[in-house]
């Protein structure tokens, strides 16, 4: 440390290594002494390049399938871009690249060269979803058994809660066959323009990320359910929207109880505390 540094205090100090590792800002050069052969400037760009190749090694694990579908050249290249626009605010480096799917989302891709690719997005939403169910916070899920307790009027009014690891992920194009493609080694098939979007659910259930495509009725069922609307509400939007013939309320019913044989819906906080948990790898169904 210089004569300099010494009458600083810690607070400005971390500040000044913050700005020269986020943007090479010349201020902390004069808090670093040139020793053992390297430069006050060789010392600090140590901290610079290693900052951004941890980044990088984390959003390498988090978006697996988007790095294998890109590349090593492709990836880190848009990989660095994004860090260097977007600095960790997490503690846990886990949360970090929320962002990057819809970072390249867009005309990004063609501002940087690579052409017109909006599966990449989507591969990159279906990794994130992925990884976030992974991560997401355990909780005591609500069974059969625990409506049944419950006067009818009791619990179809009150809101449901689903479970922190349920994610919704609206596609375009065929990147749920590339990610199976990718998953499982095999040739990745051409990329294609879906005739409709399709939703995918992502969750977390028996300890496993798992997803699947759903219909609309049901994609339109879980946004609500994300919003902890009620099973009177949910059946109310459906009724609004229900095909001629279709009782609204079978729908709902057969939904809730697919939603409680999968683990998506929780007890309130307030009732039960989450807990944590490792988890093995992903499964993932059609």
């Amino acid at each position: 440390m210089t004569t300099h540094a010494a009458t600083m205090s810690l607070s400005e100090l971390q500040a000044r290594m913050q700005a020269h590792v986020l943007s090479l800002d010349d201020a902390a050069l004069q808090d670093v002494c040139d020793e053992h052969g390297l430069s006050a400037q060789r010392r600090l760009g140590i901290y610079h390049h290693a900052y951004r190749a941890r980044l990088l090694e984390t959003m390498r694990d988090t978006f697996a399938h988007t790095w294998r579908y890109l590349g090593d050249e492709w990836f880190d290249r848009l990989a660095l871009a994004f860090v260097e626009q977007h600095p960790s605010t997490h503690a846990n480096l886990r949360w970090y690249g929320q962002a990057w799917p819809a970072w390249l989302d867009g005309n990004r891709l063609v501002q940087m060269g690579a052409g017109v690719h909006p599966e990449v997005s989507e591969l990159a939403q279906l990794d994130w979803a992925l990884r976030r169910a992974f991560d997401a916070a355990d909780a005591v899920t609500l069974t059969p058994n625990d409506l049944a307790a419950m006067p009818v009027d009791e619990w179809a009014r009150a809101p449901l809660h689903a479970h922190a690891s349920v994610a919704l992920v609206v596609l375009r194009c065929n990147a749920l066959a590339l990610w199976h493609a990718l998953d499982q080694d095999e040739a990745v098939p051409e990329v294609e323009s879906l005739p409709q979007s399709v939703t995918v659910l992502v969750w977390r259930h028996d300890e496993r990320p798992h997803f699947r495509s759903v219909s609309e009725q049901e994609a339109q069922a879980l946004t609500l359910l994300l919003l902890s609307r009620s099973f009177e509400e949910i059946c109310a939007t459906l009724s609004d929207q229900a095909r001629n013939g279709e009782d609204a309320a079978v729908v709902a019913a057969s939904l809730l109880r697919g939603w409680l044989r999968d683990g998506l819906l929780v007890k309130p906080a307030s009732v039960v505390a989450g807990q944590s948990a490792t988890l093995p790898f992903a499964e993932h169904h059609a």
